[in-house]
């Protein structure tokens, strides 16, 4: 096979056939990613972890011999970024002593790409007889990493040294052995050592199964044939990106976001910036807040790029296959070292990834769809959606459990089953997670009542959390439960979203917060005892205690009741236009109540519960009368843009997307034309019927911008009382002024 060289975006050289049987391509990169999924199910198979079992927070990831990916399977995308970065500290700190058997384990956030420090991952080489030929990589959140909070999670440390044992790259195995000096070392720093280190035994044995089928490969194929159509694919994956991303609009998004911290009793809000432009087929993003702070939101560089990497995959390339050709159309700059989105050591990054880290999936999520809607391209334009969720309302217990023995709780419910963003071609899914976490899960009741002493007393959708929007945002969780057959326990708090909800889009209102609540001195165990099994907190008698968003040390005791409810996601579009049959359905499954269906959607119900579609379109043009003195036409309008929601481009100028008048000249920000009316959130949130903490000071504002013609809502902000910043948005370049649809 001949060999031709592709010069790539960062300058690089790399090798591709000229050109493979396009079949042979297809069925290399496949066996790949197979070899991956492989890897992730000896994982499976051999781990006796809920985490890993259960939930599936894991990735397994197989790298050639340069540290690029060519084969991943797609549980966690986040690690798609830490592994990438791990590979190369290690080739680069340690490449001149590594020999076949080495085992590497990592887990640092500061100094090899670790999403934080519970996620711990294992690299191994892959050496076809003497000569390096790859790497496989396994990654997993395993329950314990010793430090001062269990689960790896420091909610109240002021530095990375109380959160966790860190390993920079350790060598823990030799000739496929682990050091016996380290397992000892393990034994007298970890709570749970055994299922620590069986862990670390499962992921070795995943890396060393891919090792194996790479070999397999190499014997079919050849190393040279592989890494020529590797190579080959690899510009096929950043030719088809590189194609997407020149169909966006030559401009600037940007946006701003806030990140909770309540783990000293003060409940802060540290902001953040990000602007996106997309040139010459390459998405340039910039990210920038405060200085790094003594608390464990700080986000680390695994936990930045793993969230932009994982909104770009599923936003703009979800049809194209991953491999390092996707990575060559991205650049991200985090700014000057010090700051809480570039943070040094010794700053507390526990939480990186699902604190600042996913506060930067959400602001890349509103700054593609602020490009795609600005975008001549139908399939763009259809990629515009609401913010997903991407926020924890996670919790970790330990105590005793039904033989006196430790007892480790770390329940992924409400962590995980949380709302999916309202999408163009409909509403969020349920309990979706993060855009991050393609196949990650959690347990069934019964797997937890099995395995841990508690009893679930209900667990269902959170009503009413999706954002409300033409599409509505993906539903939560609600969750409730009790220790049973176990002692007393102590509990970890960290959420990631008590009072900064996921923002709708294009007019959508945002999803709801969630919250962790316990009731004290409660009656619940007379109630079980008289065979009443409660189904909400009303039914239950005690003192309510609202947990803090990050906390440690909770006590929580054998008569107490632990319920929470995780958040939803954004809506897209105004909720006066959702059709009244959907709204309809809404109520009749139970996803939307009777009174936020008639106050948040404008709907009219007969005696019998039905909707009447005539009197709600009319509802709904007087209830925005009375907002609006401009309002001249229905809301139900014939010249609706299909597809398309709140501001677009038209005819050289912003315009209306469902009554199309013109809202200002295409070369400015349109907010800048629209005064917006503005509520307090925690008002807001009372009537459409959705949880989120009030603050003292600080006060979220909600800001919303409507057409002066038809009454449509055109978009939602959040502001900060007292704070001016300049909202969301795209803004084109000047010499695009001639843009036209």
């Amino acid at each position: 096979m001949s060999t031709e060289i592709f010069s790539t975006n960062d300058g690089k050289q790399t090798t591709a056939g000229a050109p493979p049987d396009p079949i042979t391509a297809e069925v290399v990169r496949c066996a790949y990613d197979n070899i991956a999924e492989e890897m992730a199910l000896v994982l499976v198979r051999t781990s006796g972890s809920p985490a890993l079992t259960e939930a599936k927070d894991f990735s397994t990831i197989v790298f050639n011999r340069a540290g690029e990916q060519i084969g991943s399977a797609g549980y966690v995308l986040l690690h798609l970024a830490s592994s990438r970065i791990a590979v190369e500290a290690l080739v680069e700190q340690r490449g001149d002593e590594i020999e076949p058997g080495d085992a590497y384990i990592c887990n640092d956030p500061h100094t090899n790409g670790a999403l934080h420090q519970a996620d711990v991952g294992i690299i191994m080489p892959i050496f076809e007889e003497k000569e390096l030929i790859g790497w496989t990589f396994a990654n997993a959140h395993l329950i314990d990493v010793g430090g001062a909070s269990l689960g790896g999670i420091a909610p109240t440390a002021y530095d990375c040294f109380e959160e966790a044992v860190r390993f920079p790259l350790t060598r823990i195995a030799k000739n496929g052995l682990i050091d016996p000096e380290w397992e000892r070392f393990v034994g007298l720093n970890f709570r749970a050592p055994v299922p620590f280190v069986n862990d670390v035994r499962s992921l070795i044995a995943a890396c060393r199964a891919g090792g194996e089928r790479v070999l397999a490969l190499v014997d079919e194929y050849g190393v040279e044939t592989l890494e020529e159509i590797s190579a080959h694919n690899m510009n096929l994956s950043e030719q088809a990106l590189r194609a997407r991303i020149a169909e966006l609009p030559e401009g600037i998004s940007s946006t701003h976001e806030w990140v909770e911290y309540d783990g000293r009793g003060t409940p802060e809000l540290y902001e953040l910036f990000a602007e996106m432009r997309a040139d010459n087929g390459t998405l340039n993003f910039r990210f920038s807040g405060r200085e790094q702070v003594p608390c464990f939101i700080n986000g680390a560089q695994g936990g930045i790029e793993g969230n932009t990497i994982s909104t770009i995959l599923t936003m703009l390339a979800y049809d194209i296959p991953f491999n390092e050709g996707i990575w060559r159309c991205i650049n991200i700059d985090r700014g000057e070292p010090g700051t809480i989105v570039n943070p040094v050591n010794p700053a507390p990054v526990s939480a990186a990834h699902m604190e600042t880290g996913a506060k930067i999936a959400r602001m890349v999520s509103t700054l593609i769809s602020d490009a795609c809607s600005a975008s001549n391209a139908d399939l763009l334009r259809s990629r515009a959606a609401g913010q997903a969720s991407s926020a924890s309302t996670g919790t970790a217990w330990f105590g005793t459990n039904r033989e006196g023995n430790l007892s480790v709780f770390f329940p992924m419910d409400l962590s995980v089953a949380i709302g999916g963003p309202a999408q163009t071609v409909g509403d969020g899914q349920d309990v979706y997670g993060y855009q991050s976490t393609l196949s990650i899960g959690f347990p069934d009741v019964e797997t937890h009542e099995l395995s841990e002493p508690v009893l679930f007393l209900w667990r269902r959708l959170n009503v009413n959390s999706g954002g409300a929007g033409q599409r509505r945002g993906g539903q939560g969780l609600d969750s409730s439960w009790i220790l049973w057959g176990g002692g007393d326990h102590s509990c970890f708090s960290f959420q990631s979203c008590c009072e900064v909800p996921a923002r709708g889009y294009g007019g959508g209102l945002p999803g709801g917060a969630g919250f962790n609540h316990l009731i004290r001195s409660s009656n619940i165990r007379d109630l079980i005892n008289k065979g009443k099994l409660p189904t909400s907190a009303d039914q239950v008698e005690g003192a309510l205690d609202p947990m803090p968003g990050k906390g440690s040390n909770i006590p929580f005791r054998t008569d107490e009741m632990y319920f929470g409810k995780s958040c939803g996601g954004g809506g897209l579009g105004d909720p006066f236009l959702r059709l009244p049959e959907l709204v309809q359905k809404d109520v009749d499954e139970g996803r939307v109540s009777l009174d936020v269906a008639e106050t948040i959607y404008g709907a009219k119900f007969n005696e019998r519960g039905k909707i009447n579609q005539d009197e709600t379109w009319s509802n709904r043009d007087k209830i925005r009368s009375t907002r609006l003195s401009t309002k001249r036409v229905p809301l139900k309008s014939e010249s609706s843009l299909t597809g398309q929601f709140g501001a677009v481009p038209l005819d050289k100028n912003w315009a209306c997307s469902n009554c199309q008048s013109t809202i200002s000249p295409i070369t400015t920000h349109w907010k800048s034309a629209i005064e917006p009316q503005r509520s307090e959130l925690v008002n807001i949130f009372k009537t459409s019927g959705q949880f989120v903490r009030a603050r003292k000071d600080k006060l979220l504002i909600f800001a919303e911008r409507f057409c002066s013609n038809c009454g449509t809502l055109l978009s939602t902000d959040l502001e900060v009382d007292g704070e001016n910043r300049t909202p969301s948005g795209f803004v084109f370049d000047e010499n695009t002024a001639e843009h036209t649809y």
